[in-house]
């Protein structure tokens, strides 16, 4: 049995400082890519939105755990939000690489 990795969750302000970097490269990035974004179109515009929704799902984890720490309690359940929205920007980052995959044109 794996014991839960509760021990001494308090941030330091060096994880501080990992997470506001972490949110500024996110949103300097999001910027970019929306720059980037108003000067394509088609399905290359479909897979970056993809790609900016990854960006803001993982900068929102970061946020969240910066905020609220790792976990939120609800009643009797404890949900560990910042793996949840680090995993739905994950499927969010392979959705734009499947719709950039389908660019490639197949033989």
């Amino acid at each position: 049995m794996v014991a839960p990795a509760t021990a001494d969750m308090t941030m330091t302000s060096f994880d501080i400082g990992v997470d506001v970097l972490a949110v500024l490269i996110a949103l300097v990035a999001i910027i970019l890519v929306i720059r980037l974004n108003s000067k394509l179109g088609g399905k290359l515009r479909s897979a970056l939105r993809y790609f900016v929704l990854g960006i803001l799902v993982n900068a929102f984890a970061m946020v969240w755990t910066a905020f609220f720490g790792h976990t939120y309690t609800l009643g009797t359940v404890t949900f560990d939000v910042h793996n949840t929205f680090m995993a739905i920007g994950m499927v969010l980052f392979s959705l734009s690489a499947y719709r950039f995959s389908l660019l490639i044109p197949r033989d």
